[in-house]
């Protein structure tokens, strides 16, 4: 029987080429193009109430191994994990008024890394002086212990937001999560890539049909306290959604006409904060209360930080549980009910530890992506070229503003962003 080019399948998995991901905006490790962009800013290590002086806690941030503890003198620490003595972990170390002493011989170190005792040598350590262990700068501040892990030179001032200075009475900053274990401390683990999770923020789309059409109303307050129903339409959301480059980062804008006009808008900043409004209660007057933070823990996996402002953990528990599946948080789910009723976690975790970006086929819903895609290369090649890359300030740290929240006004009431480029 002769084959005729009619007759061939078409479309087979056969001979594709090898699948590949865009290391240039995946990979974080030390001398990788976004692990020396990302050196540039400081990022969340710790939660401050979780950081205590009782032990030492291990993390893993931009593929290095670190240690993060606290004094019994107060100050916050993050040094390497391998002692520069022989190796051993500090991790089984043993925190002290003025440092961090090793298990093995007792040498301590300060927050510095400075070598301030050698126990097992004469004198304490006679050339104490040269022993070193590697460390990095951290600040305190919103509740969370910041690290910065880049070129001394180029070490810029730690990030204020406006939204979270002068705390009012009664308000505190609540940064754990009710979680067991580590994830208290040094974040919650998500076992996929960084940029997974912080390119879903300028994906509104997913959220009309994800969290709406497939898997049932997720967002509590959904007809009620929330956006109407008809605001997760997924067929008719198609240009009621603006994308726009900002001071910061960039913005999205869902608008919806309907009894009146009805409004999000969600914002995002480089290189990895999202600011998310109260998805429970849209209330265009409110100030805005929380951030989350999505810090890459090596090439497969990041650690998720959130603060909240607010007078009570109550707005912890509310935040945490504004998504639910099958009226339930995800840890709750059987294995079928996750199939069945799929959220954020399910749909970024499967496309891979690291999401092969050869294999992706965009559409115009997926702008958003493509824009703050662009805007990272653009971070990278500022870092390339010895520029300061977007968010990185001299001199005294300028309060951030945000546009994040709801609009529930007329339409050129709405805060206004730069356009971007399309």
């Amino acid at each position: 029987m002769t084959v005729t080019s009619s007759d061939l399948d078409t479309g087979t998995g056969y001979g594709r080429p090898a699948p590949q991901h865009d290391a240039r905006l995946t990979e974080v490790g030390p001398g990788t193009p976004m692990g020396e962009a990302m050196r540039r800013y400081w990022h969340p290590v710790a939660t401050s109430s979780g950081l205590t002086s009782d032990l030492p806690h291990r993390t893993r941030i931009l593929g290095e191994d670190l240690i993060v503890f606290r004094t019994r003198g107060g100050r916050p620490g993050v040094v390497f994990e391998r002692c520069a003595h022989r190796g051993s972990s500090l991790f089984y170390g043993r925190v002290e008024e003025d440092g961090i002493r090793c298990c093995y011989h007792g040498w301590k170190f300060d927050v510095e890394g400075n070598c301030l005792e050698q126990a097992c040598e004469p004198d304490r350590g006679r050339r104490r002086d040269v022993a070193r262990q590697p460390w990095y700068p951290v600040e305190e501040r919103y509740g969370l212990v910041f690290v910065y892990m880049g070129p001394p030179e180029h070490k810029p001032p730690l990030p204020r937001y406006e939204f979270f200075e002068d705390l009012e009475e009664g308000e505190s900053f609540f940064t754990e999560l009710p979680v067991p274990g580590e994830q208290k401390v040094t974040g919650l683990l998500q076992e996929f890539n960084w940029l997974q999770g912080f390119e879903n923020t300028m994906d509104p789309v997913h959220v009309t049909w994800l969290h709406y059409a497939h898997s049932g109303a997720q967002f509590e307050g959904v007809g009620t306290t929330g956006m109407p129903e008809e605001f997760y339409n997924p067929y008719t959301v198609s240009g009621k959604i603006d994308y726009a480059e900002t001071e910061y980062g960039m913005s999205v804008s869902h608008r919806a006409e309907l009894d009146k006009p009805y409004g999000s808008i969600f914002e995002s900043h480089l290189p990895n904060l999202f600011l998310l409004p109260n998805q429970v209660t849209a209330d265009a007057s409110q100030r805005h209360d929380c951030l989350i933070w999505a810090v890459p823990s090596d090439d497969t996996s990041h650690r998720s930080f959130i603060a909240i402002r607010a007078k009570s953990f109550d707005r912890m528990l509310q935040m945490l549980g504004s998504v639910k599946q099958n009226g339930k948080m995800n840890w709750e789910l059987t294995e079928e009910e996750k199939q069945r009723f799929p959220g954020d976690f399910e749909s970024q975790n499967s496309q891979g530890a690291i999401t092969l970006h050869s294999e992706e086929t965009l559409a115009t819903s997926d702008k958003g992506v493509v824009m703050l895609r662009r805007m990272l290369r653009r971070m990278v090649d500022d870092v390339e070229a010895g520029r300061d890359p977007q968010n990185v300030e001299r001199g005294e740290a300028k309060p951030r503003t945000a546009t994040a929240g709801y609009i529930l006004d007329e339409p050129e009431h709405a805060p206004a962003a730069t356009p971007a480029s399309s």
